[in-house]
């Protein structure tokens, strides 16, 4: 027996309504030092990058990159405790407190309960602000992003639609940054890796290792196929499709 047309589509639509909607994890990664870790937090402002290791018992390393002409000067580090969350109205504040030599400072990380990951409207989760004692630190946040990061340098964005994707840079210099399309993403045990090409000649590559592999990130730029120059990220966050997902 045959199904008619009209039952045939009714099949077809329901069947794209019960289909799940895409979801992603995001994991974010610092490095002190030298030394690759897992970020709770971490937040580009206008006049610094701001990031928290993941806490262990409540206790955390906060880094401060203050930004100078141009580039980040070396990070200001504190050993830091980190509160219960205090949530409400769609926002979670963690109580933050740390020596700054014999005096205890007091901050919080301000985030969201809403634009984050676990909704599949948001690649990112949205870090609204580090207030580290007096010092109000309002992040940049870029929602469909599918990486995040900072150099020395300057801030990386990537967006990602799954066949193509889009390159673009926030100098701290305050110099034009580059914005290139039509990248692609080559995904392997050891890395994830996009590349950006123009037309005069120029490569934009980004390396990103999972935790297992180094966890340590850089963005390399080519010049008809030579490396001239590379930058460590010291800051980031990616978002990739989570796993175990039809």
């Amino acid at each position: 027996m045959k199904l008619k047309p009209v039952l045939t589509l009714g099949l077809a639509l329901s069947g794209l309504a019960l289909a799940a909607p895409q979801r992603y994890e995001m994991q974010s990664y610092v490095n002190i030092g030298g030394k690759v870790q897992p970020a709770f937090a971490w937040c580009d402002a206008r006049d610094a990058v701001v990031a928290l290791t993941t806490p262990q018992s409540g206790q955390a390393t906060l880094a401060v990159w203050e930004k100078g002409r141009g580039h980040l000067l070396p990070p200001n580090t504190f050993p830091a405790t980190v509160g219960d969350p205090d949530p409400g109205a769609g926002q979670i504040y963690y109580p933050l407190t740390w020596k700054n030599g014999a005096a205890t400072v007091k901050g919080f990380l301000h985030t969201s309960n809403i634009e984050n990951v676990q909704d599949p409207a948001y690649r990112m989760t949205h870090i609204n602000e580090f207030r580290l004692s007096d010092l109000e630190h309002s992040c940049r946040y870029v929602p469909q992003a599918a990486f995040m990061g900072a150099t020395n340098k300057r801030t990386v964005i990537v967006w990602d639609n799954g066949k193509t994707a889009t390159y673009a840079t926030r100098n701290f210099d305050g110099t034009p940054g580059v914005y290139v399309t039509g990248g692609q993403k080559r995904q392997q045990a050891e890395a994830t890796v996009y590349e950006f090409k123009t037309e005069d000649g120029y490569t934009y590559q980004l390396k990103i290792a999972p935790q297992e592999y180094s966890g340590n990130a850089e963005l390399s730029v080519l010049r008809q196929g030579q490396v001239i120059q590379t930058e460590p990220f010291l800051a980031y966050s990616i978002s990739l499709p989570a796993k175990g997902q039809p």
